[in-house]
């Protein structure tokens, strides 16, 4: 009788020690890096594009299912603000996170920008090439209010279900997309546009107080068409 007990013992045992193991696994954390960049491709006709800038961010949100454990969520603030340049290539070190590995039916990253009068939140730079004299111009573009950014991401394939794997570390680039901004902006408008001396040079500089008309149908686009993709 007290060898049957044993051995009930020692299985029930093996069962809780298992499932804990099984439950710890999903504890365990991937490195996830993060990029920002910009939709580099030609607009207009092919005579608009973007090459650089830079956002400031005041709150960073993850928020994700997973298939086999807990969701998983977190937010980071950042008081002072976050200058983040756009660059395809390079992860934002302050944007890299330890998250639990495992396979997100969903994720969900918000961020928001500063919100302090007087500082370009967000800025995007390019050229213009004006299609009644060929001249080519500098384009910037620069958006100061606070502005609320919330993307499903999806893997490099294009699907919703992403796997983070505690042996292997994840890069997630996000994508704002100045292209689509500008969509409605007709190339007569940018032909016509107001030249601003920045530097000494002509620019066209599209703000709330330069180009109203330009800035007025950018900006109301500026939250739409960002995208998130994990490698």
């Amino acid at each position: 009788m007290k060898k049957k007990t044993l051995i009930l013992f020692l299985f029930i045992a093996s069962i809780t020690l298992t499932t804990c193991k099984k439950e710890d696994k999903w504890k365990l954390p991937t490195d996830v890096n993060f990029k920002m960049d910009i939709n580099r491709s030609a607009g207009a006709g092919g005579n608009l594009s973007f090459a650089n800038g830079s956002i400031i961010l005041a709150d960073f949100t993850f928020d994700g299912n997973r298939d086999q454990a807990d969701h998983v969520y977190f937010n980071k603030t950042y008081s002072g603000g976050l200058t983040v340049s756009f660059d395809p290539n390079n992860p934002v070190p302050a944007l890299d996170f330890d998250i639990p590995q495992g396979t997100y039916n969903k994720i969900r990253i918000s961020f928001r920008t500063f919100g302090n009068v007087g500082d370009e939140h967000i800025a995007v730079e390019g050229t213009y090439k004006n299609t009644s004299n060929s001249n080519t111009y500098p384009v910037r573009f620069e958006f100061e209010a606070e502005e609320f950014f919330d993307v499903v991401a999806k893997s490099s394939s294009g699907s919703s279900s992403i796997v983070l794997d505690k042996d292997v570390a994840s890069i997630a680039t996000i994508k704002l997309d100045p292209i689509y901004w500008f969509q409605t902006i007709s190339t007569t408008m940018l032909d016509n546009a107001t030249l601003v001396n920045v530097s000494g040079t002509q620019t066209i500089l599209i703000n709330d107080a330069n180009n109203e008309a330009i800035f007025d149908l950018v900006m109301d686009r500026v939250d739409e068409a960002s995208e998130i993709f994990f490698d």
